[in-house]
C-alpha cells in the first residue's frame, strides 16, 4: 500500500523542475543545485507576463556567477548572482541581485551543488510564478517632503507653480494616508484606494487663498458635512416645504402663509438712524 502511494507520487511529480519550468531541459544542472528563485520587475505594462531565464554560468572571484535575464517588451532585466566558494556544504545559500538600469531585484537560493554546474551559455526557463510584476505607476505628485525641500498640501498651488510636482522622486519613498487616499498591502501587491473621505479626508479649501479648489461641489452647509452616502438632506418643518430638484442640482424651499408671517414678525420694521457729528465750519441753513 505504501509503495503504491509512493509510485503515484513519483509519477505525478516526474516532470517537475521548480523553480525551473516543468519538463524543461535543465542541461547539466543537478536537481538539488537551485532550490528557489524569485524576482520583482518594475515598469511592466498591464497584461504582460514576463519570464526569467538562466542564461549564463561563469567562473568569477566568488567561485560561480549565474546570470538571469528576463524576456519582456522593452529593455530586458539582467540579474547577476555571485555564489561564494566557501558556502556551507550542508546548508542553502541565498544570493541577491539588483539591476540598477531597470530597478529589477531578485533572490536565488542554491546549495553547494551549484558550484559543480559547468560554465557556458544556458537557456533554462524559470517557472512563470517566480516573476512578480510591480506595475504601479504614479502619474502626478501633488505634495512631497524630504530632507531638503518640503511642499505640503496646504499650498498645492505653490507646488505646481514651482514645477516640483513634475520632478523625479528617488530614494526611499513612503506611501502614507493622504487626502482621499489610502494605501494598503494585498499579499505582495501594493494597492491604493482613492475615494472621497478616504485617508485624511478632503481638503478642498486652500489655506492660502481661502477659496474652494475642488470644483463647484457643495461640501458643507453651516459646517454640517454629508452622510456616508455623500448626500446632504434638508428637511422642512413648521410650514416650510423643501422639494429637491436632482436634475438641476437644486432645492426649492416654499413657506406657507403662517411661516411667512412668523418670519415677517421677526424682521426689523424701522430703519436704523444714523447721526453725523457737526464740525466747526458747518454753516447753519437759513
Amino acid at each position: 500500500m505504501i509503495r503504491t502511494l509512493a509510485d503515484q507520487y513519483l509519477a505525478q511529480n516526474a516532470g517537475r523542475r521548480y523553480p525551473f519550468a516543468d519538463d524543461c531541459d535543465v542541461q547539466d544542472i543537478p536537481d538539488s543545485a537551485i532550490l528557489d528563485f524569485r524576482c520583482t520587475l518594475r515598469g511592466v505594462s498591464a497584461g504582460t507576463a514576463p519570464r526569467a531565464w538562466l542564461t549564463k554560468v561563469e567562473t568569477a572571484s566568488a567561485a560561480k556567477r549565474l546570470t538571469v535575464t528576463t524576456a519582456r517588451p522593452g529593455t530586458p532585466d539582467t540579474l547577476v548572482f555571485d555564489i561564494p566558494a566557501d558556502m556551507a556544504a550542508d546548508a542553502p545559500y541565498t544570493a541577491h541581485a539588483y539591476d540598477a538600469a531597470t530597478g529589477a531585484e531578485g533572490a536565488l537560493t542554491v546549495t553547494a551543488a551549484a558550484l559543480s554546474v559547468g560554465n557556458g551559455v544556458k537557456s533554462v526557463p524559470f517557472a512563470w510564478t517566480t516573476v512578480v510584476c510591480d506595475s504601479m505607476k504614479v502619474d502626478s505628485i501633488q505634495s512631497v517632503q524630504d530632507d531638503e525641500d518640503a511642499v505640503d498640501d496646504t499650498d498645492p498651488e505653490g507646488a505646481v507653480a514651482s514645477g516640483y510636482a513634475t520632478e523625479t522622486v528617488s530614494g526611499m519613498v513612503l506611501l502614507d494616508e493622504g487626502r482621499n487616499a489610502e494605501p494598503y498591502l494585498d499579499g505582495n501587491r501594493l494597492r491604493l484606494d482613492v475615494f472621497k473621505g478616504a485617508g485624511l479626508g478632503e481638503r478642498c479649501q486652500s489655506a492660502v487663498s481661502g477659496g474652494q479648489r475642488c470644483g463647484t461641489v457643495l461640501f458643507t452647509i453651516n459646517g454640517e458635512r454629508p452622510g456616508s452616502d455623500g448626500d446632504i438632506r434638508i428637511v422642512g418643518d413648521g410650514g416650510i416645504t423643501v422639494t429637491p430638484d436632482p436634475e438641476n442640482h437644486a432645492v426649492e424651499i416654499q413657506m406657507d402663509d403662517e411661516a411667512t408671517r412668523r418670519m415677517a414678525d421677526g424682521c426689523a420694521t424701522t430703519c436704523p438712524t444714523y447721526t453725523t457729528a457737526e464740525t466747526d465750519d458747518t454753516e447753519e441753513a437759513e
